[in-house]
């Protein structure tokens, strides 16, 4: 109400003076709700993925265990079975990205997006001009 009445004592005041531009003033206005607005990114997250040996490489242990020329053939089997390799994926995130404002001013209710989120009054400039 005070904000209506302010905004007609300066319509008043211009209007007197005879000012042929417009007049701006900067003025708060209530804000009604505040949703973030949110972007899913995805980024790439890379782990290493190592393969077991089979059960016929272990079984080999019992045998390879009394003979030199078997042990050495047994890690090489082994190693060759263990093998590792880097895994790249894609992971989402989600980031909020700026907010979408609703608030009220001079009875109308209007809606725009801002980087930030205003909190529960947000700053908005004011114009006015003669009607032609």
């Amino acid at each position: 109400m005070k904000t209506g009445m302010r905004m007609q004592v300066l319509l008043l005041v211009w209007m007197m003076s005879g000012f042929a531009s417009a007049v701006e003033f900067q003025a708060f206005a209530p804000v009604l709700n505040v949703e973030p607005v949110i972007e899913t990114r995805y980024e790439p997250v890379t782990r290493r993925v190592c393969t077991e040996p089979d059960e016929s490489a272990r079984e080999f242990n019992e045998v390879a265990a009394t003979i030199g020329e078997d042990i050495r053939r047994q890690a090489s089997l082994w190693q060759q079975q263990h093998r590792c390799r880097n895994v790249t994926e894609q992971r989402a995130r989600e980031h909020i990205v700026g907010y979408k404002v609703t608030y009220r001013y001079g009875g109308e209710t209007e809606t725009t997006r801002l980087s930030y989120d205003p909190g529960e009054r947000m700053p908005v400039n004011v114009s006015l001009s003669p009607m032609k």
